[in-house]
């Protein structure tokens, strides 16, 4: 008996219900011209036989997810080859069913409060959101109690690292879009 190749199976995760399948499929395929296909089945069903065996003994169901691994040889004996699976190289990962989840609420609309044009908001001071309003100002101007910003659709008062005052002199209809932006929502 002369060891011709090594190889390596997994059947990937399948239900437990399907394994045989495809422990014999995914070998057939392996396998296909080198051995003869009523030969690969043959060992196919003696490795699944075993393995039917050691899931029952691990209370395994069959809506459980299994993946099966092994390593194996082809091996020539007298003109005819055949596979002589590694049996301490069995690993067999077992998914059990969790439950099911059904029915899931949607999140609820969180309502935004709608800002008014002409109105002053104030925040606490963010560094990013200063950076924000220095870039979209056309004047920056320091003040004694930290900065005065106006754009053409905003005026904002920074009052050291406290507070930042905003109030957007825009459109209407493009206030809550302002907001939006310079606060990153």
């Amino acid at each position: 008996m002369s060891i011709v190749e090594k190889k390596r199976l997994s059947t990937g995760f399948v239900r437990a219900a399907g394994y045989a399948d495809k422990l014999r499929r995914t070998l057939l395929a392996q396998n296909k011209g080198v051995i003869a296909s009523n030969e690969t089945v043959r060992i196919a069903a003696l490795i699944n036989m075993k393995l039917f065996e050691v899931l029952r003994e691990k209370n395994v169901e069959k809506g459980d997810v299994v993946r099966i691994m092994f390593d194996y040889d082809i091996v020539e004996e007298n003109g005819k080859k055949t596979i002589k699976p590694h049996w301490d190289t069995f690993t067999i990962e077992i998914y059990k069913n969790a439950g099911v989840i059904e029915g899931i609420t949607p999140p609820e609309e969180v309502e935004r409060p709608t800002a008014v044009a002409g109105e002053w908001r104030e925040f606490d001071y963010d560094e990013d959101l200063f950076t924000k309003l220095k870039l979209k100002a056309n004047e920056v101007i320091r003040i004694q109690e930290g900065y005065s910003l106006k754009g053409s659709d905003f005026e904002a008062e920074v009052i050291g690292t406290d507070k930042i005052r905003i109030k957007y002199i825009g459109p209407e209809d493009k206030v809550n879009d302002f907001f939006a932006e310079i606060l990153g929502s």
